[in-house]
């Protein structure tokens, strides 16, 4: 059930994420400190010419005096309807000349795509004086439905875009459609229902007007008897864009495969899940198996615990008294049967260089101690695996020693595709996420092997032996009263199993007595007795501290040395061609 909460909150989150760019859209990122503008378009002549298919091909020619030098000019297009969010005009085969000449066109979008630029002109080149400039380009779906219900379609276009920034001086603006207009208006200027006059000849309307404000749009909106042949709309609103992209089969196709994603990304994690086997009380360990090396085959993890009982395991087995004095931890070998430690045991007492009269100290602060520590550390590490392939008692997986890979990789490029969205669809990155999420047990230190036969029979042993040490019920009673030494001879593997204190409360109620202070602790330091009361969880805290901070010590000195627009006309809003331009 937990595992389930913890995918749903998963899976929003990455929606989340994936929404990100239509917030971001949002945003109006322009910038209010930008230069004046010093061009004038001197003459303003644009054809358009609508078939019955709704398709416009737009013929603009602008003459442009540039008084100071400038590169260039841009036109912008705004591909929204003010009237209709789920509606997208987008320009298509854009071309520019200057004089005759081609120009140097780069085309780019803004905010979320809602803005086609074309910017004309090259940064190395200057220019100055008077220039022509004519914008070729084409747009489908610009005949919509009339807005007062009656038959047939409307042709409703900012013939002049509301965002140019130079003034115009006069302009002659043509527009061709399938069948004659009727019932038409013009207007001048944003919100404006009025201010020029569009004469009609056959099946072409004529505006021409005088010197225009920069900013000022020049709307048309007249009745044709032709059908509407329909228009480019979505589901989902302009902001939404970069997020599903512009096509609805496109969207559905990526928000299958993130069910796929799902679906097999669910289907490896469950393939590494191991299910556990009964857990038989059991009063003993397996013979010739160390603290360390049980909880490592019941949990197929290493931990911090795990090295700290092996510390101990040394003293119990009699080969080493542990000391503490101000927080500095000593480990000194005396004489004793070093060939009854486990292999894990004595291979870190040899890289530790404790032995017979010998001992190691771990302090804080201590550099060279903590090299040591970091070492032996590692070395204990893979120490434990090895054993357990090399006793048969577990395997490497096949997905599973990829498994980290594949989860870290699908989850670096559904960051990539959210953030950057490199092909302005946020949605690709989707089933990358998907199976980020539901393959994480992948990347588990676990997904990595499997248990064998014989490692499932241990596994059953030892979980049946920590069932015992950390089960507090009657159920799982432990007779003290024979040997009390089997508390401290058990304390290793309780503080492995992190059930130590579970382990001293099991004796307090069956003997009725503070447990016993292990024998290898040293006396008159005022600190081992205080174990035997608070229990051995405290030695692995405070052992584990002392590693930490002598490993940081040694590898603070590693890094030392190592680093030296607007709307159109007519109240209400409605229609397309928006969009403008400047010069720059």
């Amino acid at each position: 059930m937990r595992r389930a909460v913890v995918s749903v909150f998963a899976v929003l989150v990455v929606i989340g994420a994936m929404l990100l760019p239509a917030l971001f859209g949002s945003f109006d990122d322009s910038e209010s400190d930008a230069a004046a503008e010093t061009a004038v378009i001197t003459d303003y002549t644009a054809d358009f010419e609508v078939d019955d298919n709704g398709t416009m091909t737009a013929t603009e020619t602008l003459d442009v005096d540039f008084p100071l030098s400038k590169h260039g000019i841009f036109r912008f297009f705004d591909i929204a309807d003010p009237a209709d969010s789920h509606i997208r005009y987008v320009p298509k085969n854009i071309r520019v000349t200057r004089d005759g000449s081609s120009d140097g066109v780069s085309l780019s979008t803004e905010r979320g795509g809602r803005y086609v630029v074309a910017k004309i002109g090259k940064a190395d080149v200057s220019i100055s004086g008077n220039h022509r400039y004519v914008i070729t380009y084409e747009v489908d779906g610009v005949l919509s439905d009339p807005i007062n219900g009656a038959r047939g379609s409307q042709f409703y276009w900012n013939l002049i875009p509301g965002g140019w920034r130079m003034p115009i001086t006069k302009a002659t603006l043509r527009a061709t459609t399938p069948t004659p207009p009727q019932d038409t208006r013009c207007a001048v200027g944003a919100g404006s229902d009025a201010g020029c006059q569009a004469s009609a000849a056959g099946n072409t309307l004529t505006v021409t007007t005088g010197s225009l404000e920069p900013n000022t749009p020049v709307t048309v909106q007249t009745a044709l008897s032709t059908a509407a042949p329909g228009q480019k709309s979505l589901p989902w609103s302009i902001p939404f864009d970069p997020v599903f992209g512009r096509s609805v089969p496109l969207a559905i196709v990526f928000a299958l495969l993130a069910v796929v994603a799902g679906v097999v990304s669910w289907l490896l994690a469950r393939s590494v899940r191991e299910p556990p086997p009964a857990y038989p009380l059991m009063y003993g360990p397996p013979e010739g198996m160390g603290p360390a090396q049980g909880a490592y085959v019941l949990t197929e993890k290493i931990s911090d615990d795990m090295y700290a009982a092996t510390m101990l395991e040394l003293g119990e087995k009699g080969v080493a008294d542990i000391d503490n004095v101000d927080g500095a931890w000593t480990i000194t070998g005396k004489d004793g049967d070093f060939g009854r430690l486990d292999a894990v045991t004595a291979q870190t007492a040899t890289t530790l260089g404790v032995a017979p009269g010998q001992s190691f100290s771990a302090q804080p602060g201590d550099v060279d101690g903590g090299k040591a520590l970091k070492a032996a550390r590692a070395r204990f590490d893979s120490s434990v695996t090895s054993w357990s392939q090399a006793t048969g008692l577990m395997q490497v997986k096949g997905i599973g020693s990829i498994g980290a890979l594949l989860v870290i990789g699908a989850a670096l490029g559904a960051g990539y595709l959210f953030f950057f969205s490199p092909f302005h669809m946020s949605l690709i990155g989707l089933p990358l996420a998907i199976f980020a999420v539901f393959a994480l047990p992948l990347a588990a230190p676990e997904a990595k092997t499997f248990r064998t036969k014989k490692g499932r029979e241990a596994w059953s042993h030892i979980g049946g032996f920590r069932r015992v040490l950390g089960t507090a019920s009657s159920e799982a009673r432990f007779d003290f009263s024979g040997r009390k030494e089997l508390y401290t001879q058990y304390i290793p593997w309780a503080v492995a199993f992190g059930v130590a204190e579970v382990w001293a409360t099991k004796y307090r109620i069956e003997v009725g007595e503070d447990p016993p202070t292990p024998s290898y602790f040293g006396a008159g330091h005022g600190y081992a007795a205080g174990y035997g009361l608070a229990s051995m969880s405290n030695f692995s805290a405070d052992f584990n501290s002392s590693v930490s901070s002598a490993i940081s010590a040694y590898q603070a000195t590693q890094t030392t040395s190592s680093s030296s627009g607007g709307g159109g006309g007519f109240s209400g809003g409605g229609g397309g061609g928006g969009g403008g331009g400047g010069s720059w």
